[in-house]
């Protein structure tokens, strides 16, 4: 069985410093604030702030902050499966399923996460490196816009102190 294709949506890491990281891609890079957004996650028991900046190319690079972030980085296994790692994105839950059978079928481990709106499936390569495969229609960027972002940016800045 081949598992349903699949494509590059987004790469995701946690920061420490959101000047440092907003300075080093809004002025170093070039990149664009495109997508933020704050709230709280049960599976993490924490606040968070998630933001997207966009290279010229499209490609699209998203950092998590929270205020239960200790480290180190990468291979804390206290650190949440959903902060660092490539999004690889598929049309369908039915596609998510699909892949969650192929990963079985070639034991590779992976955690599922479906919250009843969404399913996530996470994994690890053979290097460590972690990989979310979920199910969208239409890339992220489809929801891009610098002005919200740098709204919910701001105002996590301005409640964590940060």
């Amino acid at each position: 069985m081949v598992a349903a294709p699949v494509s590059v949506d987004h790469l995701a890491f946690p920061t420490r410093d959101l000047e440092a990281t907003d300075v080093f891609y809004s002025k170093v890079m070039g990149a664009t604030l495109v997508h933020a957004e704050s709230g709280y996650s049960p599976s993490w028991k924490s606040d968070y702030l998630l933001m997207t900046y966009a290279l010229t190319d499209g490609t699209r690079l998203s950092f998590f902050d929270w205020p239960a972030d200790t480290g180190p980085y990468p291979d804390d296994p206290q650190m949440p499966d959903d902060v660092f790692h490539i999004g690889l994105r598929c049309e369908t839950t039915r596609d998510v399923v699909a892949w969650q059978n192929h990963l079985f079928q070639h034991k590779v481990l992976y955690h599922n996460e479906d919250d009843g709106t969404s399913r996530r499936l996470f994994m690890r390569d053979p290097n460590g490196i972690r990989f979310k495969i979920f199910a969208s229609e239409t890339a992220k960027s489809h929801d891009d816009h610098e002005g919200r972002a740098r709204e919910v940016f701001n105002e996590w800045r301005r409640i964590t102190d940060r």
